[in-house]
């Protein structure tokens, strides 16, 4: 199903932004609702009404929207753990944050399918990521991704 365009009045509100930066930093949708005083429905459909407003089709998008519109503030730089990040990891980042899909990643890497999985959670574990949405704080926090291509949703100008 194609998103439309987000646009400046389709930014997400305060409150799925508020969500938004609950799963940035790691938490799983159960301690965001318990830490937000939210039942977990809650936090799944305000973070689907929040994908849509940005224009974007996952959780991951969405964060890296948040950053890029400064929305949510950007995590403070940080060197990368050691053994750095590669070219494919870099792509893997990248196509996460403008909201590819992991069939569309894997091609877009040259990777099968259950190559490129292998590789973000490989990456996941190496960081200590919870899941993707933490994965792009960490490759914001890291330099690997940051506001230069816009997000997946529309391009900034």
């Amino acid at each position: 199903m194609p998103t439309r365009p987000a646009t400046a009045a389709s930014h997400p509100t305060p409150a799925q932004v508020k969500i938004a930066g609950t799963l940035a930093q790691g938490m799983s949708t159960a301690k965001a609702a318990a830490e937000l005083g939210l039942s977990e429905g809650t936090v799944a459909i305000q973070m689907s009404h929040g994908n849509r407003r940005a224009g974007v089709r996952h959780r991951h998008a969405l964060v890296h929207a948040c950053y890029v519109t400064e929305q949510l503030p950007r995590p403070e730089p940080t060197a990368p753990p050691p053994g750095g990040v590669d070219d494919i990891e870099t792509k893997i980042l990248w196509s996460l944050a403008l909201d590819g899909t992991y069939a569309e990643i894997a091609e877009h890497c040259g990777l099968s399918h259950t190559g490129m999985k292998k590789r973000i959670r490989a990456l996941r574990a190496r960081w200590g990521a919870e899941h993707d949405p933490h994965l792009i704080t960490l490759g914001w926090m890291f330099g690997v991704i940051d506001a230069s291509h816009g997000t997946g949703g529309h391009q900034v100008t």
